[in-house]
């Protein structure tokens, strides 16, 4: 990455930046200034475009057939009409399910005349609406009929409908809430809902005819976001010489840099091209092949590096995929998911999409081999079959699964504290990576006198002086070699002080790694028993037998494979953002290499 200190006149800041945008080459640093009303507007119609084509998407699959629909209009015009159809169907929506609940209601008292109500309350008399319990309506009607004219209207869910008419220059006393009188009859309501309806098929179609612009309010909502980063970046320069220069500050990649230069020279722009130091903000582009960027998309759910470190991903991404196949361990569940990943890849027409297709399958194709590595498939034991009778005995038990998830732990950790000693080395100096050299070598010749060479049947003790050599030379490079150009003392005591917290945390971040042993024991047991449920709980009839075994197996292994997939899914970045991470000297990064360019 380069850094470019640019000077412009303020009259040509604009034209300047505009001509910049159409390189599309450099990232302007903005500010986190206070957005302008101008930028609030773009932002809410940036908002309104891809909310639009959001749903405009779901009226499109929903839509039986979909004729060739005359565009007239432009898209601003044509997103002003699909809001105001979409603001107006939501209201009536909102406005039917009101009515629909009123005409309900009404239908308990039939098709009334309200100017006959009127008339009858011209003419002195009052009508008051009641309901009540039916029981207890037929209890007390005769009582009540021989003080007040009732009349029942009808009966309703066990409810009693009925009015009460009398004299309005009388006094009216009926211990009972009365009901506020009905402004409409049935039908009238009725009438009301096929209008409300009509309405409605009517901003429908304004709406269904607004799927033609769908890929119109997305190149309006890319032009938008460039107008918007052109803004920012014309809000964000920095005045000077009482306001007749602008300076601005901008990043280019590498490979770009003599396009950059050429643009800048015969811009009329002074400018001061230079390497990033550590204190920039220098913003982070990422650069993997193709198998490793596929897993980017699980590295930023954390952050993204530092610029001027390492970049974890191509070490992470073979190992994330090992762990996903080592959680969810069997080699059905790796098939389906092979199998889903590839058609996704295959079929899907969005970038993302496809990229996750690929990431699924290779963790598929993972899940698969440990699947068959542990004679596991749907979690049928392979170990049953005459088949594979010959090769049963290198099946990986629960016993060889747990010292091969601490094995990888190890494996795992100290590749991570090599990354972080050729980071150090690349970037500081080759002293400054001497003290994770020193732990690298304490930890293997540890672990080859303690455990390898007894295996292999050597010789070599653990006193002996070849192992005593290495180990010292370790211990050296740990306690007087962790920081570089400090005296012997201060060397001394800070190795020591490294010296337990680092004990402590590689004991923890080892055992940790059991949990891939545990997630992929757990999901064997669990699909072996919805399996034995499958045969024990089927009744002993024909037909029924095998379509109870089906649904028991079903719904087992469906449950089974979600939850294992979600753990295979999520602990693998556990182990990748906080044990690999950690000791491979990771520098978290903000921010990402956006250039100002034109969207097409």
């Amino acid at each position: 990455m380069m850094k470019y200190s640019m000077i412009v006149f303020y009259k040509d800041h604009q034209p300047f930046l505009q001509k910049m945008q159409e390189l599309g080459l450099v990232d302007v640093t903005v500010s986190a200034l206070k957005a302008s009303d101008g930028e609030h507007d773009i932002v809410e119609k940036i908002k309104n475009c891809r909310q639009a084509v959001q749903h405009l998407k779901s009226v499109a699959g929903a839509q039986k057939s979909r004729q060739d629909i005359k565009k007239d209009i432009n898209a601003d015009r044509a997103l002003e009409i699909y809001i105001n159809a979409n603001n107006a169907l939501i209201k009536l929506k909102a406005g039917l399910d009101k009515a629909s609940k009123e005409t309900a209601e009404l239908a308990a008292w039939g098709e009334f005349d309200a100017n006959y109500i009127e008339k009858l309350h011209d003419a002195g008399i009052s009508v008051h609406f009641y309901e009540l319990n039916e029981k207890r309506f037929d209890e007390f009607k005769s009582r009540w009929s021989e003080k007040y004219s009732i009349t029942e209207i009808s009966r309703i869910d066990k409810k009693a409908y009925f009015v009460i008419a009398a004299l309005s220059s009388e006094v009216f006393e009926f211990d009972l809430p009365e009901l506020k009188q009905p402004e409409l009859n049935h039908a009238q309501a009725l009438e009301n809902i096929k209008k409300v309806e009509a309405e409605i098929e009517e901003q429908q179609g304004i709406i269904n005819r607004s799927v033609a612009y769908i890929d119109d309010f997305v190149a309006e909502s890319k032009r938008l976001a460039g107008d918007l980063h052109l803004m920012k970046a014309i809000s964000s320069g920095e005045e000077a010489a009482d306001g007749k220069l602008i300076v601005l500050e901008g990043w280019a990649t590498a490979d770009t840099q003599a396009e950059v230069d050429d643009f800048l020279d015969n811009s009329g722009a002074v400018y001061i091209k230079e390497q990033p130091s550590p204190e920039d903000d220098t913003p982070v582009k990422l650069k993997n092949n193709r198998f490793a960027r596929l897993f980017e998309f699980v590295e930023q759910f954390y952050t993204l590096p530092k610029y001027g470190t390492t970049d974890m991903t191509p070490y992470c991404a073979p190992f994330y995929m090992f762990f996903f196949g080592f959680c969810l361990c069997d080699g059905g569940y790796g098939l389906i998911f092979l199998i889903l990943g590839l058609v996704m890849a295959k079929k899907m027409k969005s970038g993302v999409l496809r990229s996750i297709g690929w990431l699924t399958f290779w963790c598929g194709l993972a899940t698969f081999l440990f699947g068959m590595a542990t004679g596991s498939f749907f979690g049928v034991s392979l170990a049953e079959f005459k088949l594979f009778e010959p090769v049963k005995n290198i099946f990986l038990d629960s016993e060889k699964l747990f010292y091969f998830a601490l094995g990888t732990g190890i494996v795992h950790l100290l590749l991570g504290m090599g990354v972080k000693a050729y980071s150090k080395a690349k970037y500081f100096g080759f002293m400054h990576c001497l003290s994770t050299v020193g732990w690298m070598i304490v930890i293997v010749s540890s672990i080859a006198a303690l455990l390898v060479v007894p295996k292999l049947g050597l010789t070599v003790a653990f006193g002996a002086e070849i192992f005593w050599s290495v180990f010292g030379l370790g211990l050296f490079l740990m306690f007087f070699c962790n920081s570089p150009g400090k005296n012997i003392f201060v060397n001394f005591g800070a190795g020591l002080w490294n010296t337990y917290n680092d004990i402590t945390g590689i004991l923890g971040d080892t055992l940790s790694y059991l949990r891939l042993f545990a997630l992929g024991l757990s999901g064997s047991v669990l699909a072996t028993v919805f399996n034995s449920l499958a045969t024990g709980m089927s009744p002993d009839i024909i037909v029924v037998k095998q379509i109870v075994v089906v649904m028991i197996l079903l719904v087992g292994h469906v449950l089974n494979l979600c939850m294992s997939a979600l753990g295979a899914f999520v602990h693998p970045m556990r182990l990748t953002f906080v044990e690999f991470y950690k000791n491979a000297g990771f520098e978290a990064g903000q921010r990402v290499f956006n250039p100002l360019k034109k969207e097409n």
